[in-house]
Order: structure tokens, then C-alpha cells, then sequence
């Protein structure tokens, strides 16, 4: 597949090298110091796996972007960004490298590029269940609607966004030196997404709905290191043709060469989230109510886990004000289906659907990627476990977040998050005790009118409790962007990714962010 994305990329750039574009740059500098026996949860989490969780550390990040030309019937973006860490597992590596094409309003992406919660507040948000920008970008292909797009005939009522994509994991490296000896890791692991979102309600009239549906998966590759029930170890190979591709995008069970774990339940891994918001814009001001409904399998597909998911209230303006922008979250993963799981036998023929186990698999690590959670970081991430396991430990959580931004004065913003949340390990391996934690951030970043292209940040963050201990932690940044070839010299409206913050934004003509899913 690398050999694929490569030759795609190329083509791409050929086709469209002879287009007029504006290239952008980002430069960016972070240090943290503190203490504790890891960075505070709102420092490290929710960053696309960028800052380390171990204390006093820090980074340099430098890229290349160029973003799509808006109302245009064909244009194109890239990006290349490199990090330099220190105190991290990677000394240096490569970020982002991306090359997307758009026709019209579809778009065809090939690479690595971060992404944030598909419809949330990116600032605010503890992050989808699906996908939150917790752990590093997975290299994908992936073909869609990046952005909500009129349906055809439907005279304006309905807009859709949603795509498919294939991708596949790169940190068996970090799991074959983070592991301890014992534990199983897996190579060669794949990754497959599919999603499809509706926004209900005319352009010009203020309520609006939003339903949709999200679906993940991880499928193929070898786990390495399996220990049977004889004491010995041997790794499990997962088939992963083409016709592995078909069964997880239906999905459906292995075939009699597979894996028992895949013909007793469908091919890989499996996470969703069912999709509904309500919502009310009008003068700049844009209020909405929503909620995801997780599910890991069909018990939750069919709501035997009740009210799962997370919970959330978002109220956001584009004026400038105090107070721009609030989140109120409840993240609830207690009840999955039930206690244990039991698959029905003919001595037994009684099918037991529960013991979900949220993100956890029988072989797999679990729906993580270089040991963060990809989906909330409320479900404990495998960094934290500390003995080299590199599966989920405590997915029995709650977790109640909110957050807040807004303008002090011209040019200095606020943002402050805090969190309360409770763990009671999995279903499989509850907690003796029950873990809680209290966390929160308070970062300030001032735009310096007479500095064009500069940022500077500075934050505190604590935590507090039994899930991840007594942690604090300052964070020092800077961050200079700007215009790298200005071409053509008049302006033009530019389509700025989910993943650009808000200085750049100010570069690319100031419009609104849209994003890939």
C-alpha cells in the first residue's frame, strides 16, 4: 500500500502542478517543565500525539502547506511537516506529508494529515469517540465529501459530507520497543473508516439538525507474542486481501482460514458512533446539543448499552467577545451491554452479547496508535499503564469536561478546560478501587498586532487524583507563520484544513475553517 499512496501522490502532482497557489509555512517552538510522573492530561492529550507524556520536555515543528483554492472546479492542497522532539519517543519524524485533490466538491486524499473531531468545537471538545486528534495521523487514501455539499434535488433541505478510506498503522516500531517482554504487539496492522452525515434544515432559517453515522475499523496484520494456554508463545496472522478490504467495509465474518476470533464476529476490530444534533444559528452565534452513540459491536448497535456515547452542549460566536466560545461534555462508558460476554455453543446454545470492552480486542492492542486512544482521551490511553501493556486498562469510565475561550483584550485570547472523571477498569479487569482525576488548563495566547505571523502561548495545567496522579505543568511556545510564495498577486479564497489554527487562519484570508473527515 505504501507503494500506492506513492504513486498516487506523483501522479497528483502532476496533474495539477501548473495551478496558481499561495505556499504558507509554520515554524513553531514548545517547551514544558513541571512535575509529577507525567505531563497533565490537557497539555499532552488532544494533540495529535505531539507533546510527550513524560514531564520537562519539549519540541520544534516546521512545515510547508499549500491550501485548496475555494470555488474553483479543480484544485488541489499539500502539506509537509517535520517534528523534532526532545524527551519523546522520536528524536525526529515526519508529522504530516499529504497531497489532496478536489474536483469540484469531492476530494481524493493520499497521506498523513492530523485530524480533529469531525463536527465538534476542536478547541473545546474532549474529542468524537471515533476520532479526536489524540494520537498520531494514520496514513490513509480516502475519497468523500470533505464538506457538507447540497444534495442534488432536494431544494436545499439536505446537505451530506462523508468518505471511505483505507489506511494502515506505523508504530510497530514504537510498540516492539515500548512493550514489555511478555506482552503481544501487532505488525502490519490496517485501518479502514467509513462515515456518512446529513445536516438537516435550509441555509437561510436558523434551527438545524445533524444525523449521521461513523464506523472504524483495524483489521489484517500479525500479533506477535500471543501467549496459549500451554505457557508458549506464537504470533496470529490475520488475512488481509482484497477480499479482507470487502469484509470489514460490509463487515462480515472470516473465512475457515482466519483467525477463530474473526469468524465467531466479523473481520477485525470494529468501532461506530451513532450521530444526532440539534441546533440553532443566527447573528454569528451557533448553539447546539448533541450526542454519539458508541457502540463497539451489534448489542450496542441496537442500543444494549443505553445511553453510552458522549453527551454534549456547544455554544460558539464569531464576534469577538469575553466569552466566544462554550462546552459542556458528559463522556459515559459504564455500561457496555452488560458485565462479561458469553458466545453461544451447541452444548450452550445461549448468546450473551455484552462485556463490550470500549476500543479493547482479544488480540489487537486495541483502537490505539503510537499508545494514545485515537478516539476520546477519556478511555484510558496505554502510555499511562506503565508496565509496558500496550492494551486498554481502564475503559469503565465517566468523565464530565468543559471548556471556555474567549478575548481578554485586542490580540491576547484565553482558554481554559477542566475535567472530573472516574475509572473502574474493564469488564474483564475491574479496579479494585475506584480511580478519579481532576484536571484543568488555563493557557493564554497573545497576536501581537506589530509582529505580522507571530504567536506566543503560555499555559498551566494540573492533575489530581488516583488515574494518572499529581501532575502540573507550565508550557512556553512560539510559533511564526506566514506566506511562503505569494503567487498569484491577487487574492483568492483559500480552504483552510481542520487541522490549521487560528494565526493561519488570519493568513489565508480569514475564512472559515472546513476539514477533512
Amino acid at each position: 500500500m505504501n507503494r500506492a499512496i506513492l504513486i498516487i501522490m506523483i501522479l497528483m502532482t502532476h496533474a495539477v502542478r501548473a495551478e496558481e497557489f499561495t505556499m504558507r509555512y509554520s515554524v513553531e517552538a514548545d517547551i514544558y517543565g513541571g512535575g509529577g510522573e507525567y505531563t497533565p492530561f490537557y497539555m499532552m492529550n488532544n494533540t495529535s500525539g505531539v507533546v510527550s507524556y513524560k514531564p520537562n520536555s519539549g519540541y520544534i515543528r516546521a512545515g510547508i502547506f499549500k491550501d485548496a483554492v475555494k470555488d474553483k472546479k479543480f484544485t488541489y492542497a499539500f502539506g509537509l511537516e517535520l517534528v523534532g522532539g526532545y524527551r519523546n519517543d522520536a528524536d525526529i519524524y515526519l508529522q504530516q506529508a499529504y497531497i489532496d485533490a478536489r474536483l469540484k466538491s469531492w476530494s481524493i486524499f493520499a497521506g498523513a494529515r492530523e485530524e480533529y473531531s469531525m463536527l465538534w468545537d476542536k478547541e473545546l471538545s474532549g474529542g468524537s469517540m471515533i476520532w479526536s486528534g489524540n494520537s498520531r495521523p494514520i496514513p490513509q487514501v480516502y475519497i468523500g465529501l470533505p464538506e457538507f455539499t447540497e444534495v442534488p434535488f432536494a431544494k436545499g433541505l439536505f446537505r451530506a459530507r462523508g468518505g471511505l478510506s483505507y489506511g494502515w498503522y506505523v508504530d510497530y516500531p514504537y510498540q516492539k520497543e515500548m512493550r514489555s517482554p511478555d506482552t503481544r504487539y501487532t505488525q502490519g496492522l490496517l485501518y479502514h473508516r467509513k462515515n456518512l452525515v446529513l445536516e438537516i434544515g435550509r441555509a437561510d432559517r436558523s434551527f438545524y439538525g445533524v444525523i449521521g453515522i461513523d464506523m472504524a475499523a483495524q483489521f489484517g496484520g500479525t500479533v506477535k507474542n500471543v501467549q496459549q494456554t500451554d505457557g508458549t508463545y506464537r504470533d496470529v496472522k490475520f488475512k488481509s486481501g482484497i477480499k479482507e478490504y470487502f469484509k470489514v467495509l460490509v463487515p462480515l465474518s472470516g473465512g475457515d482460514d482466519s483467525p477463530q476470533i474473526d469468524q465467531v464476529n466479523v473481520t477485525g476490530n470494529h468501532v461506530g458512533i451513532y450521530i444526532l444534533s440539534l441546533g440553532y444559528r443566527k447573528s454569528g452565534w451557533d448553539i447546539k446539543a448533541y450526542y454519539e452513540h458508541y457502540f463497539d459491536d451489534h448489542s450496542g448497535m441496537i442500543f444494549k448499552n443505553k445511553c453510552d456515547g458522549l453527551w454534549g452542549l456547544s455554544i460558539t460566536t464569531d464576534k469577538t467577545f469575553p466569552v466566544e466560545g462554550f462546552t459542556f461534555e458528559i463522556m459515559n462508558a459504564t455500561n457496555q451491554s452488560g458485565p462479561f460476554l458469553y458466545d453461544a455453543t451447541q452444548s450452550i446454545p445461549i448468546q450473551i452479547s455484552a462485556g463490550d470492552h470500549y476500543y479493547g480486542h482479544v488480540l489487537y492492542n486495541g483502537w490505539t496508535h503510537r499508545g494514545h486512544t485515537m478516539g476520546t482521551p477519556f478511555i484510558t490511553s496505554p502510555l499511562y499503564n506503565g508496565d509496558g501493556f500496550l492494551g486498554i486498562t481502564n475503559n469503565l469510565s465517566r468523565a464530565y469536561h468543559a471548556g471556555i475561550r474567549g478575548t481578554i483584550i485586542d490580540g491576547l485570547k484565553y482558554r481554559v478546560l477542566a475535567s472530573y472523571q472516574k475509572g473502574w477498569g474493564t469488564p474483564y479487569a475491574p479496579s479494585i478501587d475506584i480511580m478519579h482525576e481532576f484536571s484543568a488548563l488555563l493557557e493564554l495566547k497573545y497576536t501581537p498586532q506589530q509582529l505580522s505571523g507571530w504567536d506566543f502561548v503560555l499555559s498551566g495545567a494540573i492533575d489530581a487524583g488516583t488515574l494518572y496522579g499529581d501532575n502540573w505543568g507550565i508550557r512556553i511556545g512560539v510559533k511564526k507563520s506566514g506566506t511562503l510564495i505569494p503567487w498569484p498577486l491577487k487574492k483568492q479564497k483559500t480552504i483552510i484544513p481542520a487541522s490549521v489554527k487560528q494565526s493561519d487562519t488570519a493568513i489565508a484570508n480569514k475564512n472559515k475553517n472546513t476539514g477533512f473527515l
